[in-house]
């Protein structure tokens, strides 16, 4: 099969590969499109620490080909997507529910051979049909949608709240939206003049740069999403929200910081970690196939896998909000 084969840092090439073959309990799946992450910039790049060479790439939508497993609710030809991060299901994390920081999880992508290939091979309860009427486009957005979904199961906005989204990427955008399910007083706040833009479409009141969020600073924000990873972003978080309110962190900034201990315990805020998901899937699949989160403004960029090695190099493009990679042509 064709795939993307990482063999060093910042070395990805199209090569033909051994098609995969779905060991028990498992499906072929044929991958039709998949989406571009960070965390796929960090393994190009030589963050991750894992050995060369693996296919990268864990977000995507395709077709079940093959079931090495008897008595399946999957049958050949559904369409699907994959939820990447495979936990082990028997350490205390798993047994408490908590798979999400499961220590012995494999990453799709990163631990073993992911989505940027014609063919992946994935565990069947990883694997979540899509309805017929979901375009491919908007399926492919379930993996994110689900770290999103995940994050404001911790703070679900009141009507009356006052949120601000720290970051307008693609997670920043995917919790505005789901935020604005619920409240429609948010303000997002970002860098880039065409993130800001697109929160503006949403229905979020954009700023440019915290600093200029001095008035609403004065009462504060009831609920702050951090999804910069800006290593300064939980610093402006403490000063901006209210007294008795809840930041919640989706970044992961590369390197640590400072924690402003007196002022988290004078206005009695409430610091929470929200890493990837757990059972969301069913959930987010749902709002995607009724509507309620609107996907096409945030792909900036659709590519073929010969294109993908020049996306990662150009990932931090301040225009960016997904590119999604077409597998599949015909």
């Amino acid at each position: 099969m064709k795939a993307a084969l990482l063999t060093d840092i910042e070395t990805l090439s199209v090569a033909e590969v051994a098609k995969p073959v779905p060991a028990a309990g498992e499906l072929l799946i044929r991958v039709k499109l998949a989406g571009i992450c960070g965390s796929d910039s960090s393994l190009f790049r030589g963050k991750c620490n894992v050995p060369f060479p693996v296919i990268p790439g864990h977000e995507c939508v395709g077709v079940v080909e093959e079931i090495n497993a008897p008595g399946s609710r999957f049958v050949v030809g559904q369409r699907v997507v994959i939820q990447p991060n495979l936990a082990c299901g028997t350490c205390t994390m798993c047994l408490k529910g908590l798979k999400n920081v499961c220590r012995s999880k494999v990453r799709l992508g990163i631990d073993r051979n992911g989505v940027f290939a014609e063919y992946v091979t994935v565990p069947q309860s990883y694997v979540w049909n899509i309805p017929d009427g979901l375009p491919d486009e908007v399926a492919v957005f379930a993996e994110p949608l689900a770290v999103a979904r995940h994050g404001l199961d911790f703070a679900v906005p009141k009507k009356n709240d006052r949120v601000l989204v720290f970051g307008a990427g693609v997670i920043g955008q995917l919790v505005l939206q789901l935020a604005l399910l619920t409240t429609r007083n948010i303000v997002a706040c970002d860098l880039s003049d065409s993130r800001l833009e697109l929160a503006t479409q949403s229905g979020a009141r954009s700023v440019k740069g915290c600093e200029r969020l001095s008035d609403d600073c004065q009462a504060g924000f009831e609920i702050v999403f951090e999804t910069s990873g800006s290593p300064a972003a939980l610093s402006q978080a403490i000063d901006l929200v209210a007294p008795g309110g809840t930041i919640v962190l989706f970044g992961l900034p590369a390197a640590g910081h400072e924690i402003r201990s007196d002022v988290i315990v004078r206005k009695e805020i409430r610091i929470l970690g929200s890493i990837i998901y757990v059972d969301e899937f069913p959930t987010v699949i749902e709002l995607l196939a009724n509507g309620r989160i609107a996907t096409a403004p945030l792909i900036s960029d659709t590519i073929d896998l010969e294109g993908l090695a020049e996306n990662l190099h150009n990932f931090y493009q301040p225009n960016r909000i997904k590119t999604l990679v077409r597998i599949e042509n015909r």
